[in-house]
Order: structure tokens, then sequence, then C-alpha cells
């Protein structure tokens, strides 16, 4: 079989000069010092920080935050950012899957694990560092679709592989994959790694949400995560499953009714039972204007709520205007989101809210019916409890930033 790989990217050897060291388990290091913000104890409860952020101006409703007027406006909920991007390297939620892997590949004193996926993306990265970093050797077979592309993540992906293989076609690493797995005398993973024993890892961010949940007195909530491999989402639609948070999960990358066919499958791969999801809890956002001039024309008029067609994410692709307001968010608030997942997210979360506070507004202006109100506004998170209070939010950031730290860091001329 004459599978035409890339001129560098002949198996390469790395001699293992990386230290094993958990440094969830020694705080003290160099890289992560006293005030790093994790309470480095037990990995499985931490990296979970609640707070909430507070709602955009009506002069700049990209940049600034402004006092929450909440508790005076019932249209305005509570929001909350759980802080998993605060994982070392932003390997955020990924850490958990990997723990939990880990845990199983110790239970089967399995040493070895082949993985495959694409070069750029965290998931190749995050895994191939953090099972190197427990004693596992890893063997990776890539794929890029742009070889002179260079990234942070391929950095990782290629400095933690003990063996590595990348190819310039997505096809042809699958079938170098599936013809290794054969044989392999070790755990062999999917694409993303889909495995029943990431679902233990994940059930410590569960747990610990319910306690942030009911540490505040909130009977209901609801729980804004992004799809991307599905296995995050479905574990949380699993434990949260007629209790009294309602889990949205929002599609990154791929169409709504291509990935719905596909739930019962990854429930099963995943040891979940087989629970039919309710359309309405799996989200596709309104695209984000790709120019200054249709984020100008917005503003000029804003209480005129544009009709957008609802698409998935633009799954890794450069969006302008996405990234000008990402810097700016990060300015107001030091949480540093990234343009694929949640950086999509927050901003369509933060901008239904904001046009909700400008029809309430209007409606007291008016004595327009609070019905009416969520009527004219095209919202998908934002929910009312029976006695009319808005349902208070709870986003999951998951991490994934690292790779996107110029849009933040100012670029030193040579």
């Amino acid at each position: 079989m004459n599978l035409n790989p890339m001129d560098d990217t002949t198996p390469k050897i790395h001699k293992d000069t990386i230290s094993l060291t958990n440094p969830l388990e020694n705080r003290n290091q160099v890289e992560f010092p006293m005030e790093f913000p994790l309470q480095i104890t037990n990995l499985s409860l931490q990296a979970l920080e609640s707070f909430r952020t507070e709602l955009p101006s009506k002069r700049d409703s990209e940049s600034e935050m402004i006092p929450s007027e909440r508790d005076k406006n019932p249209s305005i909920p509570h929001l909350y950012f759980l802080r998993d991007d605060l994982l070392p390297l932003g390997f955020g939620t990924k850490w958990r899957k990997v723990q939990g892997i880990i845990e199983f590949l110790k239970e089967n004193q399995i040493r070895k694990v082949l993985l495959w996926g694409g070069i750029h993306g965290n998931y190749l990265a995050s895994f191939t560092y953090l099972l190197r970093l427990h004693g596992i050797k890893v063997d990776a077979i890539a794929y890029t679709r742009d070889p002179q592309l260079k990234t942070y993540n391929e950095t990782i992906v290629r400095g933690h592989s003990h063996s590595i293989e990348c190819y310039a076609n997505r096809a042809t690493a699958y079938a170098v994959w599936l013809e290794r797995q054969n044989e392999y005398p070790g755990l062999v993973l999917p694409e993303f790694g889909i495995h029943p024993s990431e679902i233990p890892g994940l059930q410590s961010l569960w747990e610990k949400l319910k306690k942030e949940i009911r540490s505040r007195n909130h009977t209901k909530a609801i729980l804004v995560l992004e799809i991307g491999s599905g296995a995050t989402f479905l574990s949380a639609f699993d434990v949260f499953q007629d209790s009294s948070i309602l889990v949205l999960g929002v599609m990154v990358g791929e169409p709504k009714e291509k990935w719905i066919p596909k739930i019962a499958d990854l429930q099963k791969q995943l040891g979940l039972k087989n629970r039919s999801i309710p359309s309405e809890q799996i989200l596709e956002l309104p695209s984000i204007a790709s120019t200054d001039g249709e984020i100008q024309n917005r503003n000029a008029n804003p209480e005129i709520i544009p009709k957008t067609k609802k698409i998935s994410g633009s799954f890794a692709k450069k969006n302008k205007t996405l990234l000008e307001w990402i810097g700016r968010f990060y300015r107001s608030t030091n949480i540093l989101l990234e343009p694929v997942y949640s950086g999509n997210t927050v901003y369509s979360l933060l901008r239904e809210i904001y046009e909700m506070q400008l029809l309430s507004t209007k409606a007291g202006n008016h004595q327009t019916s609070k019905n009416r109100i969520e009527d004219q506004s095209p919202n998908q998170f934002l929910k009312r409890s029976p006695n009319g209070q808005m349902i208070p939010i709870f986003y999951l950031h998951q991490g994934g930033q690292i790779q996107h730290l110029d849009l933040i860091l100012e670029k030193v001329s040579k």
C-alpha cells in the first residue's frame, strides 16, 4: 500500500528525557508558582472556579462590563463560568478524561497507547502530553491538511509522542491506524479518545457543579457547554437527566442534523445508557458578523435584532470580528477564550442576554408582556422558572486556549 507520507513524517523515536513528575502534585516548581490559581491537592476536585460575569453596557455591548442589574431586572439571569480552563496548560476538561483513562491503564497493567488524530488539535496535544507524563508510551498517527502550518499543539504532539507518523491526508492516516491496531500490544484509542473510562474522570466535575449550585441556593440551573467529540456533553446529559439542571450542548464544527444520528453509537462507545436527547437541548449558534461594517450597522440601531441563519460555529476558521472581541473580553475579565469553541458560545450567550435586556427595557416603556418579549427575542440559552424568574446559567469553559495566546499577546518586532 502506497501511503505517500509527508517528507518529514517518518516515525521518529524520541529519547525520553522528560520528567514524569506530576505538576498537580508539585506546585512549588517554577512552571506552577504558589500563586497559580489552583488548589493543587486532588485533580478530580480542582479547577472549578465559579463567579458571575457582569453584563455588557448598552454603549458597547462587546467590550465594557458594568455592575449587574440582575436583582432589579428579572430578565437578566445569573451567569457563572466553570473554569476548567485553569487546569495546567489550558488542557481543561481533557485532564479529567485522561485521568479516567490512566486509571483504566493502571488497573489493566497497560503501558502503551496508540492514538490518532489531527496534529494541530487539542485532543492529540493533551493526550500525548498527559499520558507520557504518567509514564505511558505513546505512539501517534496524525494528519494535517496544511503541511506548512506550525502550531503550539503540533510542538506538543511531536515532543511527547514516543513515535509519530504524520500524513497530509486524513483518510490515509486513518488507514494506517486501522492497520496498526490489529496487533498493537496496548490500548488503541479512536480519534478524540472516545472510551468508557473517560466517564468516571468526568464524574467529579458534575458532583462539584451540584455543590456549587446548592451553595448558591439555586433550585434550577442551566449548564451550557460545547459539543466537540460529544463525550463531555453526553456524560453531563446522562448525569443530569430528570434533574433540576438542564444541559444545553452547542454544536461546533458539525451540523446538528449530522451529529444527532451518531448519538446512540457514541453512548454505546462511552458505556452510557441509550437515552434520547430532546432536539431543543442541542443548539446551533447564529452566525457572527464577519466585518466591522456589519457590527457598526447593528450598533447604530441596537434595538433592531437581525434574524440570522442558525449555523454551527465555524470550526477552526478565523473571524476577524470574533478575534477582536475575544481580545476585548480578555482585557475586561482576564478570561481567555478561543475562537473555535468558547469564543463562539460566550459571544452568542452575552449577545442574547444583551438583546433580552434591550427588549425588556423597551417592554417596560410599552407595558409589553414577558411572553411577547421572548417571542421577539431569538434566544436559545435563556429560560424562566414557572415563577417567572430567569434560571441561572453555568457555562463550562473546557480549555484549549493556550494555542491562541497570540490573540492577547502583543507581537514583538524583530
